[in-house]
């Protein structure tokens, strides 16, 4: 799912924190096969399975679903494995689009 927000150009084309939460939580969805419903900042990515394989595909989806609000968004190996909860990847993201 990615966020219906204008890309105008202006400041409506930012993604809000709770879209970026949602396209953090599709991502991990797809890529984990956990429960988006049941995801939240506080999730830790241990929990729903978010090994080293799987912290490498989350971001290579972030980094193509959210590449038109910052591109060439690149999320590097060491960033990935500091991660510890769904929010330490929205709190990434939030700054960087």
């Amino acid at each position: 799912m990615t966020p219906a927000v204008s890309t105008s150009g202006d400041a409506a084309a930012r993604l809000t924190p709770d879209d970026v939460l949602a396209v953090v939580t599709d991502v991990l969805g797809v890529v984990c096969g956990a429960d988006t419903a049941a995801m939240s900042a506080q999730t830790g990515l241990a929990a729903i399975g978010a090994d080293s394989l799987a912290r490498v595909e989350m971001a290579e989806q972030l980094e193509e679903r959210l590449t038109v609000y910052a591109p060439g968004l690149h999320i590097p190996d060491g960033d990935l494995a500091a991660f510890e909860t769904v929010g330490d990847v929205c709190d990434y993201l939030s700054a960087r689009v």
